[in-house]
């Protein structure tokens, strides 16, 4: 099985034997449970679960033909078609949601799990989109810690590049040729200091947010003006006395 391939799907959100399924069913016209679980390895009547899953996120359709049922692969094109229309529906509500919280003064968000700083990058790139981000000042480490969070980050910094934000980085000299930090630069200026925390810090608007890079990743957003203000004047210190790139 093609590593990367895998990694991108996890990514999207099927398991190890979503995928083995999956992929059995690749350049085949339309399959039965019995040759799919054969393909697959995996007991047919776990097969027959794990279809219906597959059905309901729009990766495989089922076909009966006199009593008997034969599965097969949606085109991507169709798969994409059906999340746009939902993510234009969850895009319209993220306005009407975030009126509701700004009416907070002050707020705590806690992300937790292995795309907890993928919701958190995507939020931002929304508010950026949207022209409320006004600046984006980050502090720290390399928060993608794998190929498909890598390749998601640098779609979202090729989308925000076309608009006009206030954007400073700093990180530690090890990453400083890093691909990834190469993409932040089009976004504006980095600089280097050895920071030797796990943690990477990004600060914007009147919000602070902390990145835990772990085996159990999670993000920790404060909406507070104090503490951002704060925050805020400690990078600008240490923008003073890091190393241009």
């Amino acid at each position: 099985m093609d590593e990367n391939l895998s990694n991108l799907l996890k990514e999207y959100g099927l398991d190890n034997n979503e995928i083995r399924v999956y992929l059995s069913l690749i350049g085949e016209k339309e399959l039965t449970a019995y040759k799919i679980s054969k393909k697959s390895s995996i007991h047919r009547s776990t097969c027959y679960d794990i279809l219906e899953r597959l059905i309901g996120k729009g990766f495989v359709s089922k076909l009966e033909k006199e009593g008997v049922l034969y599965y097969s692969v949606n085109e991507l094109n169709k798969v994409i078609s059906s999340l746009k229309d939902k993510e234009n529906i969850l895009i319209n509500l993220i306005p009407k949601l975030a009126e509701l919280e700004n009416k907070q003064d002050n707020k705590i968000n806690l992300l937790e799990g292995k795309d907890s700083q993928k919701q958190f990058n995507f939020n931002l790139f929304n508010l950026a989109k949207n022209g409320k981000l006004s600046f984006c000042y980050i502090i720290g480490n390399t928060h993608a810690s794998n190929l498909s969070s890598n390749i998601f980050i640098e779609k979202l910094i090729k989308e925000t590049k076309k608009l006009k934000i206030d954007y400073k980085g700093i990180w530690n000299p090890k990453y400083k040729k890093e691909g990834l930090i190469k993409e932040y630069s089009s976004l504006g200026e980095n600089r280097f200091i050895d920071v030797p925390s796990k943690v990477g810090v990004i600060i914007f608007n009147d919000h602070i947010a902390f990145l835990y890079t772990t085996d159990q990743p999670y993000a920790i957003e404060i909406k507070n003006k104090i503490i951002s203000d704060e925050m805020k004047s400690y990078f600008l210190h240490l923008w003073g006395i890091s190393e241009p790139d």
